[in-house]
């Protein structure tokens, strides 16, 4: 793999200390997860996460099951000598290997964070349009999204 890159599984707690650390959230999604590792020249840079994800109902925009889409959930990364579309696609490779039941992967920009999709656009995705506008609240002074919220009260 270029520049040193290398991908593989990784526990709970690194995945959680790539979010904590590098995504701009600071939240753990809950739920099953397929969490990737991703090193660059041997060192630990950060996490790509794959779950089932909030949207109950993702499964028939692609008019797939449930068991057939999973979610882009997070992309966690400290800095980095590979492009961020590349680091996507190899552990994008190994979920088709290693789960060749999932068809699909759907992921969402956040525009409340200026997000744009660059990574999907970089990957040549399909994009889909909006979704319905999501509820923001504010806690000390910082901007949650009602799931970030739900999740934070349950951690606590």
């Amino acid at each position: 793999m270029d520049k040193g890159l290398f991908i593989d599984y990784c526990s709970y707690e690194a995945s959680k200390y790539a979010v904590l650390n590098y995504h701009y959230s600071k939240a753990m999604p809950s739920g099953k997860l397929v969490r990737f590792g991703v090193w660059e020249d041997k060192e630990f840079i950060g996490s790509v996460l794959f779950g089932s994800g909030a949207n109950p109902n993702m499964s028939k925009v692609v008019n797939l099951t449930p068991y057939e889409v999973c979610e882009l959930v997070r992309v966690a990364l400290n800095k980095h000598k590979n492009p961020v579309s590349k680091i996507v696609s190899f552990c994008m490779k190994k979920l088709r290997k290693d789960f060749p039941n999932i068809k699909a992967v759907v992921s969402y920009a956040d525009p409340i964070q200026n997000h744009k999709g660059k990574i999907y656009q970089a990957m040549n995705w399909l994009y889909l349009g909006e979704t319905k506008t999501a509820t923001h609240y504010m806690l000390d002074g910082k901007f949650y999204h009602s799931r970030s919220l739900n999740q934070k009260n349950r951690e606590n």
